[in-house]
């Protein structure tokens, strides 16, 4: 696969105008997964960090089937999410029977979802890995040189962009704000499915929906999803 450069540049400035505004981790990180997945041909796209606990928790996925893999990999505490985590190195697997050799119980339930090669690009900030972004593919076959580059690239950027966002003292975790996007997600993608199935669109576009709706009252992204969960928001507000 060819990835051009004109589109990286493109993902890396959309992903930067959250930091031009100051923007919050939850529209860095999901803009991150879109263009991760567009960029590098991933059926599906996890990226997770970690929470003020040090557990890694996920923090923007799609489609929505991959938050069931990621999560499974923290239940089990097996996967391909966990070893990268641990070991701050890219874990690459490109046939599902290596899958299946590495991670049993993970790759079962990843083949019903059609998930048969994985890429792992650990996330480090200051010298310490935080995270892991997870690149599905329903085909099989090893990344080339090429998207394993952009892979950590847009990894990096991820690290530095929630980095920068929560304005972390040298050598200290990401806390605060990200604590409370991770505590956010579960409001948010129900807000996303409930906008989907109102207006009969695709969850990113609900999800852009309820971006520009927070940006044009200045609101968090968190309370105008949990208003639209509680059923407190008009339709017309967020139809644009």
């Amino acid at each position: 696969m060819d990835v051009r450069a004109e589109a990286v540049a493109a993902a890396v400035n959309d992903i930067a105008a959250v930091l031009a505004e100051h923007g919050e981790p939850l529209d860095l990180a999901h803009r991150l997964v879109r263009h991760c997945a567009e960029l590098l041909s991933a059926s599906a796209v996890g990226f997770l960090v970690e929470d003020s606990r040090r557990e890694l928790q996920l923090l923007a996925a799609t489609p929505c089937q991959t938050r069931e893999v990621e999560l499974l990999q923290l239940q089990l505490e097996q996967g391909p999410c966990l070893d990268a985590y641990r070991t701050g190195s890219v874990v690459s697997v490109a046939t599902a029977a290596d899958l299946a050799a590495r991670w049993p119980q993970f790759a079962a339930r990843a083949a019903e979802l059609g998930i048969v090669a994985v890429h792992t690009v650990p996330v480090d900030s200051r010298g310490r890995t935080i995270g892991a972004l997870n690149l599905f593919r329903d085909h099989e076959g090893a990344y080339s040189p090429v998207e394993s580059d952009v892979a950590r690239a847009m990894a990096s950027f991820g690290a530095v962009g929630i980095t920068q966002l929560e304005h972390v003292a040298a050598g200290a975790r990401v806390q605060a704000q990200l604590q409370e996007a991770l505590d956010s997600r579960i409001v948010l993608e129900q807000a996303k499915g409930a906008l989907a199935q109102r207006f009969r669109v695709h969850p990113d576009d609900a999800f852009r929906r309820l971006r520009a709706q927070a940006r044009t009252e200045r609101r968090r992204l968190r309370d105008v999803a949990r208003e639209v969960v509680d059923d407190l928001v008009q339709p017309a507000r967020v139809e644009g």
